[in-house]
């Protein structure tokens, strides 16, 4: 009977609505990093960091996107685990390309220049149980990246405009190639310290 009456009441749409979020909810909130875990019982995690692409800033930006993503306490000793970041590979890849033209008459030329990068970073990860002297991961590879545009002043198209000087508009930014490469690098560190602690968040350590 009590379940008859509970097949009855999932058949009305705002309780089954109910019932489904419900469900997922639990579901989603088992996940290892986000489990509610009280201070007294978070996993301590010591960080290390080496290769050459590594700054004081991305070290920082990475513990504090430990302490957002995760349950676990970055101590800087007597931790349970060794997590190992090496920041090894850095490199800028052309994504885009745009066509020159004449200046006065605004004819096409057969000629291609870039205009759009991606600077992409890349870090090993290494995590050591320093209780079972062990290693859980090793060498797991991330990568991040973000995407930038520039203006070439080498080109036709850049430096004139109907006989005028011009600095191409590009996307709300004034920049040349190396200078906009600068500014999405510090970006693509940012994304790769999120991806890191999202990663780490889901190996489910323990205390």
């Amino acid at each position: 009977m009590l379940w008859k009456n509970f097949q009855i009441l999932f058949k009305i749409r705002p309780i089954r609505r109910f019932v489904s979020h419900y469900v997922f909810s639990t579901l989603l909130l088992t996940g290892c990093q986000y489990q509610f875990v009280q201070p007294k019982n978070q996993p301590t995690i010591e960080l290390s960091f080496k290769g050459p692409f590594t700054l004081a800033s991305f070290e920082e930006e990475m513990r504090l996107e430990l302490q957002r993503s995760t349950g676990y306490q970055v101590v800087n000793k007597n931790g349970r685990y060794l997590v190992e970041i090496s920041v090894d590979q850095l490199r800028k890849d052309t994504i885009g390309f745009l066509h020159d033209r004449q200046p006065i008459t605004g004819e096409v030329i057969d000629r291609l220049f870039p205009n759009e990068g991606r600077a992409v970073l890349g870090a090993k990860i290494t995590i050591i149980d320093k209780h079972d002297l062990k290693s859980m991961i090793e060498n797991r590879r991330l990568f991040a990246s973000a995407d930038f545009d520039f203006t070439n002043p080498n080109t036709l198209r850049d430096t004139q405009y109907e006989g005028q000087p011009l600095v191409e508009y590009s996307l709300g930014q004034f920049d040349s190639e190396y200078g906009a490469y600068d500014v999405a690098s510090l970006i693509a560190k940012k994304n790769l310290a999120k991806q890191l602690a999202l990663y780490l968040g889901g190996v489910c350590l323990k205390k």
